[in-house]
C-alpha cells in the first residue's frame, strides 16, 4: 500500500519554524518502512508519503499524531485522511533523509556566515573601543585641568 496525507498547522510558520519535517523524518527512519518522505508544501502544511503494510501505516499515523500534538499542542495541527495512490513514486527513506540533511546544512551555512560577519563587525567595534579606553587617561587629565 502506498499513498500520503497532509498535516496542516493552525498558525503560520508552525511547520517550518518548529522543524516538523525533520521530526517526521526521524520517526520514519525509526519505523519499519523502507520508503517514505515528508515534504513542506508551505509554511503551514507538510505532506507525508509512505509505502508499506496498511496496518503499520495506520499505526504510524496514529502515533505521529499523538507525538506532534504532544510537541506542538492541541489543536495546533490537523491530519487529513491517508489517501492511497499506487501511482506515487515514493523515494527510499535514506534518500529522503539525506535530502533533508543537505537542506538543513545549507540553512546552517548561511547562519554561520551571518555569525561570522557579526563577529567581524564586533572585532572592529572592540578595536575602536580599545583605542577610546587608551585615550581615557588623557581625557580625564584634560577634564581635571
Amino acid at each position: 500500500m502506498k499513498g500520503g496525507f497532509f498535516i496542516k498547522a493552525k498558525e503560520g510558520n508552525a511547520i517550518t519554524e518548529k522543524g516538523v519535517k525533520a521530526f517526521i523524518m526521524e520517526r520514519l527512519l525509526n519505523s519499519p518502512f523502507k520508503k517514505g518522505c515528508a515534504l513542506n508544501i508551505d509554511d503551514k502544511t507538510v505532506r507525508v508519503e509512505l509505502e508499506g503494510d496498511e496496518k503499520q501505516i495506520k499505526e504510524f499515523i496514529k502515533n505521529l499524531e499523538k507525538a506532534l500534538i504532544a510537541r506542538l499542542g492541541n489543536p495546533a495541527v490537523s491530519f487529513t485522511a491517508f489517501e492511497e495512490n499506487q501511482a506515487l513514486e515514493i523515494p527510499a527513506l535514506m534518500r529522503s533523509s539525506q535530502a533533508l540533511v543537505v537542506g538543513q546544512l545549507e540553512k546552517g551555512i548561511s547562519v554561520q556566515l551571518e555569525i561570522l560577519e557579526t563577529l567581524k563587525n564586533m572585532g572592529d567595534t572592540l578595536k575602536n573601543m580599545g583605542q577610546s579606553i587608551k585615550d581615557l587617561p588623557r581625557e580625564f587629565t584634560k577634564a581635571l585641568k
